[in-house]
Protein backbone atom coordinates (compact mmCIF):
# COMPACT_ATOMS: atom_id res chain seq x y z
CA UNK A 1 0.00 0.00 0.00
CA UNK A 2 1.18 3.25 -0.78
CA UNK A 3 1.40 6.37 1.77
CA UNK A 4 -1.61 8.61 0.97
CA UNK A 5 -1.54 11.52 3.14
CA UNK A 6 -4.38 14.19 1.87
CA UNK A 7 -4.45 17.67 2.53
CA UNK A 8 -7.28 19.88 2.98
CA UNK A 9 -9.01 22.26 0.82
CA UNK A 10 -10.42 25.42 1.59
CA UNK A 11 -13.75 23.74 2.44
CA UNK A 12 -12.01 21.27 4.67
CA UNK A 13 -12.38 18.06 1.86
CA UNK A 14 -9.34 16.01 0.96
CA UNK A 15 -7.17 17.45 -1.91
CA UNK A 16 -3.95 16.22 -3.70
CA UNK A 17 -0.50 16.30 -1.47
CA UNK A 18 1.89 17.31 -3.20
CA UNK A 19 4.57 18.03 -0.64
CA UNK A 20 7.90 15.19 -0.80
CA UNK A 21 7.14 11.72 0.25
CA UNK A 22 9.75 11.72 3.29
CA UNK A 23 8.24 15.16 4.56
CA UNK A 24 4.59 12.98 4.61
CA UNK A 25 6.19 10.24 6.23
CA UNK A 26 7.65 12.06 8.84
CA UNK A 27 4.29 14.06 9.47
CA UNK A 28 1.78 10.87 9.80
CA UNK A 29 5.10 9.21 12.33
CA UNK A 30 5.03 12.91 14.20
CA UNK A 31 1.37 12.41 14.24
CA UNK A 32 1.66 9.30 16.05
CA UNK A 33 4.74 10.59 18.38
CA UNK A 34 3.02 13.37 19.71
CA UNK A 35 -0.97 11.42 20.11
CA UNK A 36 1.02 8.71 21.79
CA UNK A 37 0.19 6.04 19.12
CA UNK A 38 3.84 5.19 19.10
CA UNK A 39 5.58 5.42 22.95
CA UNK A 40 8.96 6.48 23.80
CA UNK A 41 12.04 3.80 23.23
CA UNK A 42 10.27 2.13 20.04
CA UNK A 43 12.43 1.06 17.75
CA UNK A 44 11.36 2.40 14.69
CA UNK A 45 12.94 -0.25 11.54
CA UNK A 46 13.61 1.18 8.12
CA UNK A 47 12.57 -1.88 6.87
CA UNK A 48 9.42 -1.87 8.34
CA UNK A 49 8.61 1.47 7.75
CA UNK A 50 9.12 0.85 4.06
CA UNK A 51 6.70 -1.80 4.60
CA UNK A 52 3.95 0.60 5.94
CA UNK A 53 3.90 3.41 3.95
CA UNK A 54 4.66 1.08 0.69
CA UNK A 55 8.32 3.11 -0.31
CA UNK A 56 11.86 3.07 -0.93
CA UNK A 57 14.21 3.27 1.87
CA UNK A 58 15.37 7.12 0.44
CA UNK A 59 12.47 8.87 1.80
CA UNK A 60 12.29 6.98 5.04
CA UNK A 61 15.96 7.85 5.50
CA UNK A 62 14.74 11.48 4.65
CA UNK A 63 11.73 10.71 7.60
CA UNK A 64 14.01 9.91 10.16
CA UNK A 65 16.31 12.53 9.41
CA UNK A 66 14.12 14.88 9.63
CA UNK A 67 12.36 13.82 13.35
CA UNK A 68 16.01 12.76 14.43
CA UNK A 69 16.79 16.80 13.97
CA UNK A 70 13.62 17.99 15.31
CA UNK A 71 14.45 16.21 18.69
CA UNK A 72 11.55 13.42 18.37
CA UNK A 73 13.59 10.86 17.51
CA UNK A 74 17.33 9.39 18.82
CA UNK A 75 19.91 7.33 16.37
CA UNK A 76 21.04 4.17 17.73
CA UNK A 77 23.86 3.94 15.14
CA UNK A 78 22.34 1.29 13.17
CA UNK A 79 19.51 1.23 11.19
CA UNK A 80 16.94 1.63 13.95
CA UNK A 81 15.79 5.48 15.71
CA UNK A 82 14.20 5.14 18.86
CA UNK A 83 11.49 7.24 19.43
CA UNK A 84 12.91 9.97 22.10
CA UNK A 85 11.46 10.40 25.70
CA UNK A 86 9.14 13.29 25.62
CA UNK A 87 10.28 15.97 27.61
CA UNK A 88 7.70 18.34 29.34
CA UNK A 89 10.34 21.13 29.74
CA UNK A 90 11.03 20.80 25.89
CA UNK A 91 7.16 20.48 24.68
CA UNK A 92 6.77 23.48 27.25
CA UNK A 93 9.95 25.51 25.02
CA UNK A 94 8.81 24.69 21.74
CA UNK A 95 5.13 26.21 21.65
CA UNK A 96 6.16 29.28 24.19
CA UNK A 97 8.95 29.91 21.25
CA UNK A 98 6.41 29.25 18.90
CA UNK A 99 4.01 31.38 21.06
CA UNK A 100 6.65 34.50 21.12
CA UNK A 101 7.25 34.41 17.05
CA UNK A 102 3.58 34.35 16.46
CA UNK A 103 2.91 36.69 18.96
CA UNK A 104 5.01 39.07 16.85
CA UNK A 105 3.23 38.28 13.73
CA UNK A 106 -0.08 39.16 15.02
CA UNK A 107 1.47 42.42 15.98
CA UNK A 108 2.93 43.23 12.62
CA UNK A 109 -0.22 41.74 11.10
CA UNK A 110 -2.15 44.57 13.06
CA UNK A 111 -0.08 47.27 11.47
CA UNK A 112 -0.62 45.58 7.66
CA UNK A 113 -3.71 44.60 8.69
CA UNK A 114 -6.84 45.65 5.60
CA UNK A 115 -10.73 45.32 5.19
CA UNK A 116 -10.31 42.53 3.23
CA UNK A 117 -7.71 40.65 5.88
CA UNK A 118 -10.20 41.26 8.22
CA UNK A 119 -13.51 39.86 6.37
CA UNK A 120 -11.48 36.68 5.27
CA UNK A 121 -10.30 36.06 9.03
CA UNK A 122 -14.23 36.83 10.03
CA UNK A 123 -15.20 34.60 7.66
CA UNK A 124 -12.85 32.05 8.34
CA UNK A 125 -13.74 31.79 12.08
CA UNK A 126 -17.50 31.89 11.80
CA UNK A 127 -17.16 28.65 9.23
CA UNK A 128 -15.29 27.09 11.90
CA UNK A 129 -18.01 27.90 14.91
CA UNK A 130 -20.62 26.26 12.24
CA UNK A 131 -18.49 22.71 10.87
CA UNK A 132 -17.46 19.63 12.57
CA UNK A 133 -14.50 19.05 14.62
CA UNK A 134 -12.63 17.49 11.28
CA UNK A 135 -13.44 20.67 8.98
CA UNK A 136 -12.27 23.07 11.94
CA UNK A 137 -8.97 21.67 11.85
CA UNK A 138 -7.94 22.44 8.21
CA UNK A 139 -10.14 25.78 8.64
CA UNK A 140 -8.06 26.47 12.16
CA UNK A 141 -4.69 26.43 10.20
CA UNK A 142 -5.90 28.57 7.19
CA UNK A 143 -7.01 31.26 10.15
CA UNK A 144 -3.28 31.30 11.66
CA UNK A 145 -1.52 31.11 8.37
CA UNK A 146 -3.47 34.13 7.22
CA UNK A 147 -2.52 36.15 10.04
CA UNK A 148 0.94 35.12 9.68
CA UNK A 149 1.06 35.75 6.11
CA UNK A 150 -0.31 39.35 6.82
CA UNK A 151 3.12 40.06 9.15
CA UNK A 152 5.02 40.64 5.26
CA UNK A 153 7.98 39.30 6.89
CA UNK A 154 9.60 36.34 5.00
CA UNK A 155 12.38 36.18 7.75
CA UNK A 156 9.52 35.70 10.36
CA UNK A 157 7.74 33.33 8.57
CA UNK A 158 10.93 31.18 7.93
CA UNK A 159 11.50 31.38 11.54
CA UNK A 160 8.37 30.24 12.10
CA UNK A 161 8.55 27.15 9.72
CA UNK A 162 11.91 26.30 11.99
CA UNK A 163 10.41 25.91 15.14
CA UNK A 164 7.16 25.39 14.74
CA UNK A 165 6.67 21.56 16.56
CA UNK A 166 4.38 20.79 13.35
CA UNK A 167 1.59 19.21 15.49
CA UNK A 168 -0.91 17.73 12.35
CA UNK A 169 -3.60 20.26 11.46
CA UNK A 170 -6.14 17.52 12.84
CA UNK A 171 -5.21 19.05 16.66
CA UNK A 172 -8.80 19.61 17.27
CA UNK A 173 -10.45 16.58 16.06
CA UNK A 174 -7.57 15.06 19.03
CA UNK A 175 -8.65 17.50 21.20
CA UNK A 176 -12.60 18.41 20.49
CA UNK A 177 -13.33 20.24 24.17
CA UNK A 178 -10.11 22.57 23.56
CA UNK A 179 -12.59 23.60 20.11
CA UNK A 180 -14.69 26.01 22.26
CA UNK A 181 -12.22 27.82 24.06
CA UNK A 182 -9.79 28.07 20.27
CA UNK A 183 -13.58 29.93 19.45
CA UNK A 184 -12.75 32.46 22.09
CA UNK A 185 -9.64 33.10 21.32
CA UNK A 186 -10.06 34.07 17.78
CA UNK A 187 -12.95 35.93 18.34
CA UNK A 188 -11.01 38.19 21.07
CA UNK A 189 -7.88 37.98 18.41
CA UNK A 190 -10.13 39.27 15.65
CA UNK A 191 -11.34 42.26 18.10
CA UNK A 192 -7.61 43.22 18.73
CA UNK A 193 -7.37 43.31 14.91
CA UNK A 194 -10.55 45.57 14.47
CA UNK A 195 -9.08 47.86 17.41
CA UNK A 196 -5.68 48.00 16.03
CA UNK A 197 -4.32 46.69 19.39
CA UNK A 198 -1.31 45.34 18.53
CA UNK A 199 -0.27 45.14 21.59
CA UNK A 200 -3.13 43.20 22.36
CA UNK A 201 -3.12 40.72 19.58
CA UNK A 202 0.53 39.97 20.61
CA UNK A 203 -0.47 38.98 24.14
CA UNK A 204 -3.46 36.72 23.02
CA UNK A 205 -1.44 34.79 20.57
CA UNK A 206 1.27 33.99 22.65
CA UNK A 207 -1.20 32.48 25.52
CA UNK A 208 -3.25 31.09 22.96
CA UNK A 209 -0.51 29.05 21.39
CA UNK A 210 1.15 28.10 25.31
CA UNK A 211 -2.22 27.07 25.95
CA UNK A 212 -2.32 24.92 23.33
CA UNK A 213 1.21 23.06 24.46
CA UNK A 214 -0.32 22.46 27.95
CA UNK A 215 -3.26 21.10 26.39
CA UNK A 216 -1.04 18.39 24.41
CA UNK A 217 0.72 17.58 26.84
CA UNK A 218 -2.35 17.08 29.36
CA UNK A 219 -3.87 14.85 26.58
CA UNK A 220 -0.55 12.86 26.95
CA UNK A 221 -0.93 12.41 30.22
CA UNK A 222 -4.71 11.47 30.14
CA UNK A 223 -3.15 8.30 28.07
CA UNK A 224 -0.99 7.25 30.38
CA UNK A 225 2.21 8.51 28.52
CA UNK A 226 4.86 9.22 30.58
CA UNK A 227 6.35 13.06 30.75
CA UNK A 228 9.23 13.49 32.13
Amino acid sequence: MTLTIPGQADDGTPKLDRTPLGSQIASSLRRDILFGRIRPGTRLSQQELCDRFGTSRMPVRDALRELVYSGLLEQDGGRHAIVASLNRADLMDSFTIEGMLGGFAARKAVENATAEDITILEDLHTRMQQSPPEVVAGLNWQFHRHINRMAKSRKLLAALRQVSLDVPRDYLTEFPEWAQRSHTEHEDLLTALRNGDGERAERIMIDHLVESGRGLIDYLEARGLQID
